[in-house]
């Protein structure tokens, strides 16, 4: 790193390190971008604009900004973290496929998913910490108190730990080294399923809420993830696809795991989600049943079948069954609509559990249902929020290198060491170096040295 002539050079890149510079710089790149471009940052940048507003708003201790009350604890923006964080965790375990297993076709979502995944939870980190208002005291908590029997804490843990996890896979990601960058996706492969599992723990350990207790919503949090997080990818590589990005050559092969992916996580989530619903009518615990038919025959009723049900799981089912529609646009739709399901699933998961009153303590007076709306405040975080990850992953897009690479360390799998002598016998024995490669379970692709 040096500064020659008012120009920061780091690496590869040259940046302007004076003022004037910047400027000049940020006038070039602006009026070399498209209209369509331009219009896009600035919306982004409105998004980032309310966001940072309301932020300011929900910082004050004693101001009531939010919508929520002694009988709705948690709010929108506790719906807001759990959305980003299993969104992380859905992102690393569809491209582990890749990564960690070494299934070719997976391949094209390995840098990008990691640029997903860490803005995914930094996003989620700042969410959190806007509804806790005073967030230092839980990373205190986490290290100095240490609770082996308590699900919030192993949720810190693990989703802390994640987080330097993600950062060591993208810098592995452009710095060559792939036998770093195994373990790194094999870390966050398991603690993907790991944090999401301590994260319905901790909603699954609430006995006073009954629509939230009990060992099925672990279970639905983890699945849950896993469609969105492959929605997320589905959403991305369309827009690879249209906008003709860095190696959206790939993206043709990328579109059809997201299809296969998503397909078989819907069925999944639409078999846990008819569970739990048959569960909840047919239950005597107290609260159990009252919550279910708020969801399904109540207040909650238009925006359960709506949009969770008919938007979020028939309508992208529909779209990945039938063979006209497996496009590159129809499967843009499809994931869109998958994602705004979870974000609507969840929403329905944390409120509805609150929904009905058990007692009259805490102030507690509302029949048959609690009064709880959004509101501007909340709603304008969660704007700022999907604002920042979209524009920092535009950004992204931009100026980093996102072809995918060629060089891939992988676990010496039975299938891959198959797979390489079959490519051995059909060239007629090979080069002598192929035996090794499949003993360290270095890929096919792998011509270059891999260094750690």
């Amino acid at each position: 790193m040096q500064v020659v002539d008012s120009t920061l050079h780091v690496g590869r890149l040259a940046l302007p390190a004076s003022p004037r510079a910047i400027r000049a710089a940020l006038a070039r790149e602006v009026s070399a971008m498209p209209l369509a471009t331009r219009v896009w940052y600035a919306l982004l940048l409105a998004g980032l604009a309310i966001g940072a507003v309301t932020a300011i708003l929900a910082l004050p201790p004693g101001w009531e900004v939010m919508g929520t009350s002694p009988s709705i604890e948690w709010g929108m923006l506790i719906v807001g973290y759990v959305f980003f964080a299993i969104m992380t965790s859905g992102l690393c375990l569809a491209s582990s496929l890749g990564t960690v297993f070494g299934i070719e076709r997976f391949l094209p979502l390995e840098k990008r998913h990691a640029i997903l995944a860490i803005l995914s939870l930094s996003t989620a980190f700042g969410v959190i910490a806007l509804e806790l208002q005073y967030p230092v005291r839980m990373v205190f908590g986490a290290v100095l108190v240490i609770s082996p029997s308590s699900p919030m804490w192993w949720m810190g843990v693990f989703y802390g730990g994640y987080l330097v996890v993600l950062i060591v896979e993208v810098w592995t990601l452009f710095t060559n080294h792939p036998v770093i960058h195994k373990y790194a996706c094999t870390g966050a492969a398991m603690i993907g399923i790991a944090a999401p599992t301590t994260l319905g723990a901790v909603f699954g350990m609430v006995a006073a809420k009954p629509l939230w207790a009990g060992v099925f919503t672990p279970i639905l949090m983890v699945a849950s993830a896993f469609v969105g997080g492959v929605s997320l990818l589905g959403i991305v590589f369309w827009a690879v696809s249209r906008f003709r990005l860095a190696d959206w050559g790939r993206s043709g092969v990328a579109l059809g795991s997201v299809r296969l992916l998503l397909a078989g996580g819907l069925l999944v989530v639409a078999a846990l989600l008819a569970r739990q619903v048959a569960d909840g009518l047919t239950s005597d615990v107290a609260g159990f049943r009252p919550s279910t038919l708020a969801m399904v025959a109540g207040p909650l009723a238009p925006a359960f079948w709506g949009l969770r049900v008919a938007a979020g799981l028939v309508a992208p089912l529909a779209i990945l069954a039938l063979p006209r529609l497996r496009t590159v646009g129809f499967t843009g739709l499809a994931s869109g609509l998958a994602l705004l399901g979870i974000f609507v699933d969840r929403s329905l998961f944390v409120v509805a559990g609150e929904f009905v009153p058990r007692t009259t303590m805490a102030g507690t007076v509302a029949y048959p249902y609690v009064a709880y709306t959004p509101s501007l405040v909340e709603i304008g975080i969660l704007v700022g929020a999907a604002s920042f990850m979209a524009m920092a992953y535009s950004l992204c897009e931009r100026y980093l290198p996102m072809g995918e690479g060629d060089v891939h360390l992988f676990w010496p799998w039975p299938w891959l060491r198959h797979h390489e002598h079959g490519e051995e016998a059909d060239a007629g024995g090979g080069a002598p170096e192929a035996p090794a490669a499949a003993e360290s379970g270095l890929a096919p692709a792998a011509a270059a040295e891999a260094v750690p």
